[in-house]
């Protein structure tokens, strides 16, 4: 398994989010090593094409991972029911086709969905949402204006859901388990690991478990979390104490008020992580800097000259 080679300088993450360029893990040097560890091969591969998805959907603006949806929810999104199907008073029938018969030509969310059912069953507001929840598959506003925007880009700029965010997790932990008897160069993947781990912290604006079952990649994701989530709230309260005082309409200095106690909360659960990660290490909490900096004193290579393959896409 031959990859075209090219010979690349490492870069890191920043400190404060992903970078907006194509990560690169350090590939095997000899067809022999491709042939012996083709899994963790594989691995890295995964990685790098998920990345480079989420982030060429974070430099186009848009959410670049939804929690909330997985691959059974993009399935269902657009399987259309037929207007002469049977069951014409379910959810998923009224959320595709309209009173007079005719398909819509996109579906109703789950807000929509309710109103239809109240006005057109006239059943009461909490009926309605329980038979949206269990007859349809309808989603959010918010979810759904995402997986429209998601289904009209290109496969390889497309981000992720919560199964792909899974995997890319799985590939990450992967890449940080370096396989025994591999080069010298490849102990590199380990600290890019624990980088990407650390970035991944900055993704999620609401407090967020660390999806790591790694202790070093748990440990660098937290700190990444907390770090985002401590300046965020810091960022909204100076944003509150300017509007205090200020002509700004009561709409605006209340939506200001609430993202200032939501987010102070996202800060409060991180760091609540966060101490209790240093308790289980016994007071002592190892800084990420300290974990990169020994990965990188193992490798006999200079990471910074390391052999890189190119991206996946490159050669389609």
């Amino acid at each position: 398994m031959n990859h075209p080679m090219t010979v690349r300088r490492v870069h890191g993450f920043d400190s404060r989010s992903l970078p907006s360029h194509p990560l690169r893990f350090v590939y095997f040097t000899s067809a022999d090593e491709h042939l012996q560890h083709a899994v963790y091969l594989g691995n890295l591969v995964i990685a790098e094409v998920l990345l480079h998805r989420l982030m060429r959907a974070k430099a186009r603006g848009m959410q670049p991972v939804n929690m909330h949806l997985n691959a059974e929810a993009g399935q269902h999104f657009l399987r259309r029911v037929r207007p002469d199907s049977r069951c014409r008073s379910s959810a998923e029938f009224v959320r595709w086709v309209d009173r007079d018969g005719f398909s819509r030509s996109r579906p109703l969310n789950r807000e929509q969905l309710t109103c239809e059912l109240m006005d057109q069953q006239g059943i009461s507001l909490s009926r309605a949402i329980e038979r949206v929840i269990t007859e349809s598959r309808a989603l959010t506003g918010e979810d759904q204006a995402w997986m429209e925007a998601r289904s009209r880009l290109p496969a390889l700029d497309r981000p992720l859901d919560g199964s792909e965010y899974l995997a890319l997790v799985r590939a990450i932990e992967a890449a940080y388990a370096v396989p025994k008897g591999s080069t010298s160069s490849c102990a590199a993947n380990a600290a890019v690991a624990l980088r990407v781990a650390r970035g991944l912290g900055w993704l999620h604006q609401d407090y967020s478990p660390s999806p790591f079952r790694l202790a070093a990649l748990s440990i660098a994701y937290k700190t990444g979390h907390h770090d985002y989530l401590t300046r965020r709230a810091s960022f909204v309260c100076a944003t509150g104490e300017r509007l205090r005082f200020s002509r700004a309409k009561p709409r605006v200095k209340m939506d200001v008020k609430l993202a200032e106690q939501r987010t102070a909360h996202a800060a409060f659960l991180a760091r609540r992580a966060m101490a209790a990660t240093a308790e289980i290490c016994g007071g002592q909490f190892p800084a990420l800097e300290v974990a990169v900096a020994k990965q990188r004193a193992d490798a006999t290579v200079r990471p910074a000259l390391a052999v890189f393959a190119r991206p996946l896409h490159a050669h389609a």
